[in-house]
């Protein structure tokens, strides 16, 4: 007997020691590990054998997590929400200094996967989500959330970078490998994604995809890479709140890298640049295409800024400066002062600036090989500078360069900006066909031998197009609605003529306009009224509402007797209103089913409550 008890504590051991593998849960009703932090201490102490999956069940998950090398064999690790949504699973931290700053972080692990999770670093100035470094293969983040701190600051900006990497500061060549960052949603946070890879003699963080990813509202940096090869494909940037932002900036990032298919509108305070390309050092099948750059600021705004190239194809790219410092704004600028790869292919590309200043500029004549078929325009007397030699015209310039024969200098238009998708009827078909892009940024295939400048594939027609759509407060009603481009005729389907048309509610609009190369289309807009306004909603206990939901009589107490109420719809329309008494009954019965908003004035404030129809 007492053999047989040494023998049971001896089995129970071994099991509670055994390696992990399989799929095990975390968190929820009876799971193998309560928290995150005992699955990554288990991983980390048992080890590993083949692959393991950790599905983690809803809920907030507050805490930190370390992993280095895994013992045992293990396969790929995973971490992935039990469920099919991402925000049913946070990871949260409180960060209070640059050793804590992370939520993740990997140094020198197998192969892992974060899979729809949401990260949510807490601290204000502290913010990073995902930290990794060393020899790390195989690293793959998808369809998770991220959310950045809001600081607008510039200073110490690495603090709070969403997912990061700095090799380069570990100052070893293990540079980790095979990452890829797909379908994710990065919100705020100055900078979403920063590698930055080890790259002396050439080495780099290779075989890196980062694709269909939604940047939004980022200060700083979209994506930063630095000493990194592979593409950055199909990702759509926006921001309102840029300083100094850069959508794409890269340095050594090269060996046949692609950039390709990304959609970028940028708004900044100040100065913006959509894309920054340098030092593709002497490799070659680098390639920047298919990309729409929409850039608009009020300082120095460059679209497409490239500097000591070697190899490079920078072709069927669609980029329009919308404001900024006339003087300092370029379409397209190359700005190395001096000799670089001079092999650089400038081919069917849209470079229009709107601010006056120049759609192309290159310091040095011989880095840009071959320019032809672009459309050069903008709205100032300058076209161009190449070698220091300002022209004016596209003939000048064609003349000056000895390049650009099939060249254009026809206004754009961009009716839908910031989306730069096209109806032209001046230059379809404007540019020729190049092998190495043979579908557009939406994956329509080019015309050959001719197709169209730009990212956009088009045929003109008189058929509408949609614009983006326009969010607005119930505050703001009677709105201004107007385009983002200048027309030369309007035809609202309010009956306005002008630029502009008043509405009074949310819904859908049109208008048929004529541009400046008398092509006429219609643009549909759709307008949503947020009801949930900026404006304080009661909540002191003096007014109250009821019954909610309603369905015949809302009953409103503490209104001041005499003042005017309002009730709004969804969208955005005043459906009923009148004075107030005492106690104010209001008749709901002929609205719609939905929430409803009840706005008045208590004295010179505007109040809000919102309440349900039945």
């Amino acid at each position: 007997m007492k053999h047989f008890f040494t023998l049971s504590l001896i089995a129970v051991a071994l099991s509670a020691n055994a390696q992990l593998t399989g799929t095990l849960t975390v968190g929820g009703a009876n799971p193998d590990y309560t928290t995150i932090t005992a699955a990554v201490n288990a991983l980390m102490n048992q080890g590993a054998t083949g692959n393991v999956t950790f599905n983690i069940r809803p809920g907030t998950y507050t805490g930190q997590y370390t992993l280095g090398a895994i013992p045992g064999t293990p396969g790929t690790i995973i971490f992935r929400n039990e469920t099919n949504g991402a925000q049913d699973v946070d990871l949260e931290h409180d960060a209070s200094s640059p050793s804590d700053n992370f939520i993740f972080r990997f140094d020198g692990t197998g192969s892992v996967v974060l899979e729809k999770l949401t990260f949510r670093p807490l601290d204000h100035n502290y913010a990073r989500a995902v930290h990794f470094f060393n020899d790390l293969t195989g690293l793959t983040i998808e369809q998770c959330v991220f959310h950045g701190s809001t600081n607008p600051s510039g200073s110490a900006y690495f603090e709070r970078i969403l997912v990061h990497c700095d090799q380069y500061s570990v100052n070893t060549d293990n540079n980790p490998q095979d990452v890829l960052i797909i379908d994710n949603t990065f919100q705020d946070g100055n900078t979403a994604i920063d590698l930055d890879g080890y790259g002396l003699n050439g080495a780099r963080i290779g075989g890196l995809i980062i694709s269909g990813n939604a940047f939004r509202q980022q200060v700083g940096t979209g994506i930063r890479l630095n000493n990194c090869s592979g593409s950055i494909s199909d990702n759509a940037f926006s921001t309102t709140v840029g300083d100094w932002y850069v959508g794409i900036r890269t340095t050594f990032f090269d060996g046949g890298s692609q950039i390709r298919r990304n959609d970028i509108q940028a708004y900044a305070t100040n100065g913006c640049t959509g894309i920054e390309v340098g030092n593709t050092q002497s490799t070659t099948g680098n390639m920047i295409s298919n990309n729409m750059v929409y850039v608009n600021g009020t300082g120095d705004v460059w679209g497409l800024a490239v500097y000591n190239l070697w190899d490079m194809k920078i072709v069927h790219n669609s980029v329009l400066v919308a404001a900024g410092n006339q003087f300092q704004s370029y379409a397209f600028f190359h700005l190395s002062n001096f000799a670089d790869g001079q092999d650089a292919l400038v081919r069917n590309n849209i470079f229009a600036n709107n601010t006056g200043g120049l759609a192309y500029i290159v310091n040095v004549a011989g880095n840009v090989l071959a320019e032809d078929h672009n459309c050069l325009f903008s709205t100032g007397g300058t076209l161009s500078s190449v070698a220091g030699s300002a022209y004016t015209t596209i003939a000048a310039h064609q003349s000056g360069t000895s390049q650009g024969t099939g060249d254009t200098d026809i206004d754009p238009v961009f009716p839908i900006q910031p989306d730069l998708h096209m109806n032209n009827c001046a230059m379809d078909n404007m540019g020729e066909y190049f092998f190495v892009v043979a579908a557009d940024i939406d994956g329509d295939a080019r015309g050959n031998p001719i197709c169209d400048m730009g990212a956009d594939e088009y045929t003109a027609s008189t058929n509408a197009m949609q614009a983006p759509t326009i969010t607005i407060l119930a505050s703001d009603l009677p709105y201004q609605l107007g385009l983002n481009a200048s027309f030369n005729a309007y035809n609202w389907s309010t009956g306005s003529t002008s630029p502009t048309t008043t509405i009074t509610a949310g819904g859908n609009y049109s208008c048929d306009v004529l541009d400046a190369n008398f092509c006429s289309y219609s643009i549909n807009i759709t307008v949503v009224v947020d009801i949930n306004t900026s404006v304080p909603e009661v909540s002191n206990g003096v007014v109250s509402i009821y019954p909610i939901p309603a369905s015949d009589m809302l009953n409103v107490t503490g209104l001041v007797a005499g003042a005017a109420y309002e009730v709004i719809d969804v969208q955005g329309r005043i459906v009923l209103s009148g004075t107030a008494q005492p106690v104010t009954a209001i008749d709901v019965r002929e609205l719609s089913p939905g929430m409803h908003l009840l706005r008045w004035m208590d004295g010179a404030e505007p109040r809000t409550a919102r309440f349900l129809k039945q």
